[in-house]
């Protein structure tokens, strides 16, 4: 298997164990006092984009922009604790848990490949995981969400939670296009942080060749001076 499927495969399997493990925490009331007005304004706010999508509303009035701005607003309002556990656990999980366990994931050792340092030019440190997570879990993107919530009025947070959005699409994106077409499977996350994912059964392979080379070059080296003896 390619290494860029394995690579995609690896960080779905460790996505869902981070969501079934988080989401235990988000929906306990006693850590996120506001989930269950978000859910009520979640299930608001679909609603009303719905009836938009039906043409049961006009979009054109100035009360459904504003109608659309104010749940927009209380969503992140009421979604600032579950977002920063969020971003908590990937931190966690893809920064401090991956640094120990030495470049490897619960997924990543299901897919035997691993993160080096490029080039193998030196040791990788955990700060390296923390700036590979922050980039490749938008984190910095989540963050700009949930502190703009309490810089912003309502109308300016809506603005730059839509051009924030953008911004999350095309750096998922690019990072994908990259760890597919690329030779080396780099994604931007890899070359900021210095980082690179091996096959751990290629470089089996490979040790493999290079052991039997050296035996055979053995051998054959063996058998002419037996041969000279003679």
């Amino acid at each position: 298997m390619d290494i860029s499927i394995k690579r995609i495969i690896a960080y779905v399997i460790d996505i869902l164990i981070i969501t079934i493990v988080f989401s235990f925490f988000i929906n306990l009331k006693a850590i996120n006092p506001y989930i269950d007005k978000y859910n009520s304004t979640y299930k608001e706010y679909t609603n009303l984009l719905e009836d938009a999508n039906n043409e049961k509303i006009d979009t054109s009035t100035k009360a459904y922009t504003n109608k659309v701005i104010d749940l927009n607003y209380k969503l992140n309002q009421y979604k600032v604790v579950s977002s920063s556990i969020t971003s908590l656990g990937f931190l966690i999980y893809f920064g401090i848990i991956q640094y120990v366990l030495k470049g490897q994931t619960m997924g990543k050792k299901l897919l035997k490949i691993k993160i080096i340092s490029y080039n193998n030019s030196k040791k990788l440190n955990i700060g390296n995981y923390i700036i590979r997570s922050l980039i490749l879990n938008n984190i910095i993107v989540n963050f700009i969400f949930i502190i703009g919530v309490y810089l912003f009025s309502k109308t300016t947070y809506y603005y730059i939670s839509l051009a924030t959005t953008y911004v999350q699409i095309i750096i998922i994106t690019s990072i994908v296009l990259m760890v597919l077409f690329r030779k080396d499977h780099r994604g931007l996350h890899d070359i900021i942080a210095n980082t690179n994912v091996i096959d751990l059964d290629e470089k089996i392979k490979s040790n493999n060749a290079e052991e039997i080379k050296f035996i055979e070059n053995k051998d054959k080296k063996s058998s002419k001076k037996h041969l000279n003896k003679k």
